[in-house]
């Protein structure tokens, strides 16, 4: 599907009203506020007015018809920047109280089960040298869950 731009939508108005010219202050407004738009959305809005509209194109018209098939898109737009933005936020803020006293409480669980040879393999493996015991606990887990290839020689 082929990408519809603003200067798509101005040739085809000039092609639909060829009689129609904008003064400077006009064509000044159009590309500030219609170039923002949605082109395929204002591209239909456009053909549709040119149905109804011979000799000249009623901005207006056409800036309504856009807004009244745009608002439920706007307002997706929105509540997906929001959520974005949250998703953001939490990832700055880190971990809370809780969330480090489970994730301790769930290191403690796994380093209880590792051997000593697995601590050591988890140090070797990923050339890490924790020094917290989530750290390590993480470390094993990984390795537990993607045992090493055997070295061929």
């Amino acid at each position: 599907m082929e990408t519809i731009t603003w200067n798509d939508n101005k040739i085809l108005m000039a092609k639909l009203w060829p009689k129609w010219k904008p003064s400077p202050e006009e064509a000044s407004i159009l590309n500030r506020t219609w170039g923002l738009l949605h082109q395929d959305k204002l591209r239909d809005c456009i053909e549709q007015h040119r149905l109804k509209r011979d000799a000249r194109p009623d901005i207006s018209a056409i800036h309504k018809a856009y807004c009244a098939i745009t608002p439920a898109a706007a307002e997706i737009a929105g509540r997906s920047e929001v959520e974005i933005t949250r998703r953001n936020a939490s990832a700055v803020q880190g971990p809370t109280a809780q969330e480090y006293a489970d994730w301790d409480a769930w290191a403690k669980e796994v380093l209880k089960t590792a051997t000593a040879a697995e601590i050591d393999a988890a140090k070797e493996r990923l050339g890490i040298s924790p020094d917290t015991h989530r750290v390590l606990a993480v470390a094993i887990e990984y390795c537990r869950k993607n045992p090493a290839m055997p070295q061929t020689a």
